[in-house]
């Protein structure tokens, strides 16, 4: 019924289960960011803002419930707005909105390419065109949104 573990077994998983816990212990904390290029520059990691406000635009959907033989209604988040303080964002930015379900997944997204960047306090929307299946973009179907903010490329500036 009832076998004894031998203490050398008992050794070998304590010895791999005490270093398998201890490997992240020994990183460093990541505080800052930096770039390399192939050994040529070197670049920071800076947010592009630090500020950011963002609200969302709720447009009403109606159709027809077969089973109830009544008209729904369903509301979807069909725009984000973002405007920051900051002194704006450089030329060629991008800013993504990803609405996110509550077990994190992204059910639905949209992004805006900003040729001449964004002013200080400039209120920019981002259309939310891209969903990963009908009515993701419910309102009821969304816990977060999450807002992704590309700056300038530093690669292209000298």
């Amino acid at each position: 019924m009832y076998q004894m573990v031998p203490p050398i077994v008992w050794l070998g998983i304590v010895g791999i289960a005490a270093t398998g816990m201890s490997v992240g212990f020994l990183m460093p904390g990541v505080t800052n960011f930096t770039l390399q290029g192939v050994s040529v520059n070197e670049e920071n990691f800076e947010a592009p803002v630090d500020i950011a406000n963002v609200d969302i635009n709720i447009s009403k959907r109606s159709g027809f419930d077969q089973a109830a033989g009544q008209t729904v209604f369903k509301n979807l988040i069909n725009e984000c707005s973002f405007h920051t303080p900051d002194t704006g964002m450089g030329a060629g930015s991008t800013i993504i909105c990803k609405l996110t379900d509550f077990q994190g997944d992204v059910v639905a997204e949209g992004n805006k390419y900003f040729p001449n960047g964004i002013g200080q306090s400039e209120r920019v929307t981002i259309g939310i065109d891209q969903t990963a299946f009908p009515l993701a973009n419910e309102v009821q179907n969304i816990d977060d949104i999450k807002i992704v903010l590309l700056g300038t490329n530093p690669t292209l500036n000298p």
